[in-house]
């Protein structure tokens, strides 16, 4: 005959409280080895940083098209094409940086650092750009072979160091917004994160967001003229098209 526990006793049955302790345990157990399970196979996140407490000074020569961009010299002697280190430049929150009137002129600025391994970008401070001469015309860029690349198109902003991971659905609305708002547009090279191509038109120009925003986070083909300008990679984009 088995066992029968009545509620308000003190305690139940030899026979039933093993089987209880048992239950438990079994299912303790099955909660830690999922849980260990689960983080030994979350994928690292890449490293990236934004230095949100620290503001810097800047010198370097203003690009404002195809977008916002300080080309910062670099010392020691190097070759012409590498003269310049070149970072791209967003304002605070969710919006691109207003440097129009300062294109091809040596300011100085303040900002704060994001970066990552393939990338460098700085957060300018409001009203901190002050021009100190006018600057000699940087090396031209060059290239043009016509490529196919497979990736993701994310925000380089959140990307580089904002956000981590600043990719993926989870990040597509935050994506759609900083884009809309004017931070360039990156294409990541699938299955090579540390290759990163600046998305223009195919004139070399800033990319109409209306263009790429629904297919923002998900697998696409971008095709178009591959351009390197010093130290970074651009695609003059012809045609971008969703992978199924």
């Amino acid at each position: 005959m088995s066992s029968f526990y009545v509620g308000y006793l003190h305690k139940a049955p030899w026979d039933i409280a093993h089987l209880v302790r048992r239950v438990v345990i079994a299912l303790f157990t099955i909660v830690i080895v999922t849980a260990v399970v689960l983080i030994v196979a979350q994928r690292p996140f890449e490293k990236s940083a934004f230095e949100f407490t620290t503001v810097r000074t800047f010198e370097g020569v203003v690009e404002a098209k195809p977008y916002p961009t300080l080309a910062i010299h670099r010392p020691g002697t190097v070759s012409q094409e590498q003269q310049y280190s070149r970072y791209l430049l967003v304002g605070v929150g969710k919006h691109g940086a207003e440097v129009a009137d300062y294109d091809g002129k040596t300011v100085k600025l303040r900002g704060k650092l994001i970066y990552r391994a393939e990338q460098t970008m700085i957060e300018v401070m409001p009203d901190s750009i002050h021009p100190t001469r006018v600057s000699a015309a940087l090396m031209s860029s060059t290239g043009g072979d016509y490529v196919r690349i497979r990736g993701e198109i994310v925000d380089s902003k959140c990307h580089t160091g904002v956000m981590n991971p600043g990719r993926g659905k989870v990040h597509r609305d935050c994506a759609v917004r900083c884009l809309s708002g004017g931070v360039p547009p990156v294409l990541i090279e699938e299955n090579v994160p540390n290759r990163l191509f600046l998305l223009t038109d195919a004139d070399g120009k800033a990319l109409d967001p209306a263009t790429f925003l629904d297919k923002v986070a998900e697998p696409v083909t971008v095709a178009g003229y591959l351009i390197r300008n010093g130290d970074r990679l651009e695609l003059r984009a012809r045609e971008i098209r969703r992978d199924h």
